[in-house]
């Protein structure tokens, strides 16, 4: 009878906020429990802002639960997590370290010996032997993730956990990434066994897991544990690829896409036996010239949203967030599998410029997003907001956000409704004064 893997990583009953500001604390895990034995190559996959990285930071012990507790091989974790090794989508590297010098972080405490061996295998298994004293700035962003991952292996970590790797890479290069990340699960003789990824694409997600957790998300929460049986190396062009990747799809767009249209622009959680929060849904980080291109995609046709990934040629999660942004402003309706235009949707299709552009500013000003930054902005003495000043106010606002796409993404539907504008040469945001017809 085969051995029960041992359980490293226990999540109990996990919750977390973020505060800052004086406002008040914006939850953003609500009871998580989860566990990662020995083996486990587990993806975390949800829409962003679900706490996927605050998730895999958890389980690193770099952030402390504000509820609940995490253990490691059976005693609660206190501090950093001494088996997990991170890597992250930043690259994260000390640009006055050469090659050499940032893998080596990790095991400093080791004899040079042991140290020298270590080395040669990280920078093996991640093709960098020849780069060994390269320095960060004079190497491609490809190879700047290889050495984060390199810095991580050579830790020889009981579990690896890598938050979206492969995002701030070109295509194929990532592909690249991910085929030698998934070759070194399938060679057993290999020390990496256990994974925790993070991950937006759905196919990765299949390439590699075991078992896939989809989060939904304010508050982030386990929504469903899809267990992977395939064996590695992965082929995604066989039959149970695919198979896995269609149901994926259908809990994804029953996870994301709501059909209630009310459930999509505001979630009621629960905060204690008396109060409650009504927790506030940001824009996804895509353009209104995706949202546009859909509406006119779409026609008066209604669409299967696996057609329309098809169509368009993209990531079903990259369409589901153009969807998503779409739905956020009233112009679609996601009924089951099935993707319409709404009467708004319509009118904003068959309008002129000038009135697309109204109708999507009255819907932008909507949003509590839209509500704060332009509430932000006249609060100012001379009504103008720093850029640095509206990150550090959306971080506070909205702590599961990623302050830089967030920015870019209000900026471009801001100034496209014409709500916003923005002087490139002082770095600044202030109201747009609509002038002649336009401000009928």
């Amino acid at each position: 009878m085969p051995e029960t893997p041992t359980t490293l990583i226990d999540l109990r009953g996990i919750s977390h906020e973020y505060a800052a500001g004086g406002r008040e604390p914006e939850l953003v895990l609500q009871d998580v429990n989860l566990s990662v034995a020995e083996n486990d190559v587990i993806t975390l996959l949800g829409p962003s802002g679900c706490g996927k990285s605050t998730l895999i930071r958890l389980m690193a012990g770099l952030v402390a639960p504000s509820h609940g507790e995490v253990w490691w091989k059976g005693a609660p974790l206190q501090g950093v997590c001494p088996g997990v090794a991170m890597v992250f989508q930043n690259f994260a590297l000390f640009p006055w370290l050469n090659v050499r010098e940032n893998v080596l972080l990790p095991v400093g405490h080791l004899p040079p010996a042991e140290q020298q061996t270590r080395l040669e295998k990280a920078l093996a298994t991640v093709g960098l032997g020849a780069y060994e004293l390269s320095y960060p700035r004079e190497i491609s962003g490809g190879m700047k993730q290889r050495v984060g991952i390199a810095r991580a292996l050579i830790a020889e970590p009981a579990v690896l956990c890598m938050d979206e790797p492969f995002s701030a890479l070109d295509v194929l290069t990532a592909e690249t990434l991910r085929n030698e990340i998934g070759l070194l699960l399938a060679d057993h003789k290999h020390p990496l066994r256990t994974m925790v990824m993070v991950t937006h694409s759905v196919v990765e997600a299949v390439f590699f897991a075991t078992r896939i957790v989809v989060l939904a998300a304010h508050p982030g929460r386990i929504d469903v544990v899809l267990p992977v049986t395939l064996p590695y190396p992965r082929d995604p062009d066989s039959p149970g690829f695919r198979a896995i990747v269609a149901k994926l799809h259908a809990i994804l767009t029953r996870t994301n896409l709501p059909d209630n249209a009310e459930d999509a622009t505001k979630v009621v959680v629960a905060i204690d036996d008396k109060r409650r929060r009504i927790a506030p849904v940001s824009l996804p980080y895509v353009t209104p010239a995706e949202v546009l291109g859909l509406l006119s995609v779409l026609g008066d046709e209604d669409r299967d949203v696996f057609e329309l990934t098809e169509r368009l040629a993209k990531e079903f999660s990259a369409v589901v967030s153009v969807l998503k942004a779409a739905e956020l402003l009233g112009l679609v309706e996601t009924p089951g599998q099935d993707v319409r235009l709404t009467p708004l949707g319509r009118e904003v299709l068959a309008a002129t410029t000038r009135d697309q552009r109204r109708l999507i500013r009255e819907q932008l000003m909507k949003l509590k997003v839209f509500e704060l930054l332009t509430r932000l902005i006249r609060v100012q003495e001379q009504q103008v907001l720093t850029e640095e000043e509206m990150m550090r106010e959306l971080q506070i606002a909205l702590p599961h956000e990623k302050p830089r796409p967030l920015f870019r993404t209000l900026l471009s539907w801001g100034r496209y409704a014409e709500l916003i504008s923005y002087d490139q040469r002082r770095h600044a945001v202030r109201l747009y004064e609509l002038k002649g017809p336009s401000a009928l």
